[in-house]
């Protein structure tokens, strides 16, 4: 590596010129090939601008990382990301990649004194591994939630009203309707307020099942026939999915394996359940996390199987138990209803994704459900680069 003194660098230019790149890659931009989409191609490119940005300044400012960003995207419009501004993603890999060039620099007298002028600390983050050392946090809620024509004794009425209806093999669909409906605002104020989600589900039992989380969910953002939507995106991704899930994880493959052994007929629902399994190893998170089959060990909303093990998973039909603050919420007939379900109760109950689960919950949230909030933050860095390679 060749290190630079800080007086032998000369000034950012006001306009960046891209440098010519290696023969096959050129060949690749010339052609609008998709060369973000192939790991190896994307690093050349990020080799290269850094290479040329290195020979002014180890320490570029955000508006340079920027300045060479959208030089690339300008010249190649076909390299955008397909969220956000459309170069956040090269954006931060030049800013990685510096950062892993100067770590073997960090002796040297220019990045020592970087070090002591912009160093910063990490506090320490508290491992999610037991349910008494860690509360869930709750979403965004920026309005304050207004109950008309309703108080606590009328709310009583109705909640009995739900409590009989629950106890019915067959309960009446327009009665449970219209009174969560006329409960809706004073149950938003009681989550917002802090309740405890097993209080809430008790007071209102639908919450307890598959069907009720998913019309709580149209409740709050409009959302009808979630389930039909759910399945009809995610098979639009599966295959992409499972082939950037392929040699990433052991569940992987216990599930070819599996696949092998299974008749033609059952594949397409195996392969659905391997990509809702596997979904969250494409975003670098635990599958563990979302599904297991061991009793969770965390508040945040999580499905656990019932199966023995991976390959029974894998090859037969189940049902599965949707875990959320230390309790059962609900028992769902298959995978797919408890995956779905366990994420509307990140705002039935108002929680937070956690940031071990967040990148998988916000794709679901924001790409396949396309449900958008006040206030949502910029998609992260990791979940646009996916993005790009899933459509």
């Amino acid at each position: 590596m060749t290190v630079f003194l800080q007086h032998e660098y000369g000034s950012f230019p006001a306009v960046f010129t891209l440098p010519t790149f290696p023969k096959d890659i050129q060949t690749k931009l010339d052609t609008k090939q998709p060369c973000h989409k192939v790991s190896t191609d994307r690093h050349k490119i990020v080799r290269i601008l850094h290479e040329t940005m290195a020979q002014y300044t180890m320490y570029p400012t955000n508006s340079e990382y920027i300045k060479v960003a959208k030089a690339l995207i300008f010249r190649y419009p076909f390299l955008k990301d397909m969220e956000g501004n459309g170069y956040n993603t090269w954006h931060m890999s030049l800013k990685r990649r510096f950062k892993a060039e100067r770590t073997p620099l960090v002796h040297h007298e220019v990045v020592r004194n970087m070090k002591q002028k912009f160093g910063h600390h990490r506090s320490p983050q508290a491992p999610e591994n037991n349910q008494g050392s860690i509360t869930t946090s709750v979403r965004r809620s920026s309005d304050i939630i207004s109950v008309f024509g309703e108080d606590e004794s009328s709310i009583g009425v109705h909640t009995q009203v739900l409590k009989r209806q629950y106890l019915k093999t067959q309960p009446d669909s327009c009665i449970v309707t219209n009174a969560m409906t006329k409960t809706f605002q004073w149950r938003r104020k009681e989550v917002a307020e802090g309740v405890r989600a097993d209080t809430i589900a008790n007071k209102y039992p639908f919450l307890k099942t598959p069907a009720g989380l998913c019309e709580e969910m149209n409740r709050i953002h409009n959302i009808e026939n979630l389930q039909h939507r759910f399945r009809e995106e995610f098979l639009l991704i599966l295959p992409k999915v499972l082939a950037l899930a392929r040699g990433k994880s052991p569940l992987e493959k216990i599930y070819l394996q599996a696949r092998e052994e299974s008749l033609s007929e059952d594949l397409p629902a195996m392969d659905f359940k391997a990509g809702l399994v596997l979904l969250p190893i494409i975003f670098k998170e635990k599958v563990e996390h979302h599904v297991t089959l061991e009793e969770p060990g965390t508040p945040y909303p999580t499905t656990q199987l019932t199966h023995t093990n991976w390959k029974s998973a894998f090859t037969r039909r189940g049902p599965s138990v949707v875990k959320t603050d230390g309790f059962e919420l609900f028992r769902a007939s298959y995978l797919e209803e408890g995956v779905i379900a366990a994420f509307c109760a990140y705002f039935v109950f108002n929680m937070a994704y956690p940031p071990n689960r967040k990148n998988t919950l916000t794709f679901v949230q924001r790409c396949i459900l396309k449900i958008s909030e006040e206030g949502d933050k910029p998609l992260s860095t990791t979940v646009i680069r996916i993005l790009n390679q899933l459509y």
